[in-house]
């Protein structure tokens, strides 16, 4: 038998044909591309499962994450609610009527509202990620080609005229 080195390499060469016993060439290519197509509509099936599951992981861990924020925000509410009343009571022990300590600690939660509100300060600072980007960028590009592309065409078109100027001359 032959190896692929020995055969001849001419194109009309004669070459042995092999018969499958399972029909030729042409049906072997067939159930390959079916084989093919099986293999192709099973991983795309595969895929979009996979991008099913991804989502609902997603989902799943938002709704954990409200529900968690929820309970959260309603337990430091009445946290709040008491120890403010609290403090109320305290006050108004000191000034000798539960009225004045009421009225105390509401006009402090006034002011710090008005403060609040007219200040405006930046409580969160800004992220800024946009101009990280664009900065990290930026110096990556910083080459051999660092200027911009009006700057390339004047100085082309200054070469050209000062090519054509000796032409001129000549």
């Amino acid at each position: 038998m032959e190896s692929l080195d020995d055969r001849p390499s001419a194109p009309n060469a004669e070459r042995p044909v092999e018969e499958s016993p399972d029909g030729g060439k042409v049906s072997r290519i067939a159930s390959h591309t079916q084989g093919l197509f099986a293999d192709l509509r099973e991983w795309i099936d595969l895929r979009v499962d996979l991008a099913i599951l991804e989502m609902e992981e997603r989902l799943d861990a938002f709704k954990n994450d409200l529900a968690l924020g929820l309970t959260v925000a309603v337990f430091a509410f009445f946290a709040a609610f008491f120890s403010l009343t609290t403090v109320a009571l305290g006050v108004g022990w000191l000034l000798g009527h539960p009225f004045w300590g009421f009225l105390a600690v509401s006009v402090a939660l006034i002011l710090i509202i008005v403060t609040l509100r007219v200040t405006k300060p930046a409580l969160m600072p800004p992220s800024n990620l946009f101009e990280s980007l664009r900065g990290e960028r930026a110096a990556s590009d910083e080459g051999p080609s660092s200027r911009p592309a009006s700057a390339a065409v004047d100085e082309a078109d200054g070469a050209e005229a000062q090519a054509s100027a000796p032409d001129a001359k000549a």
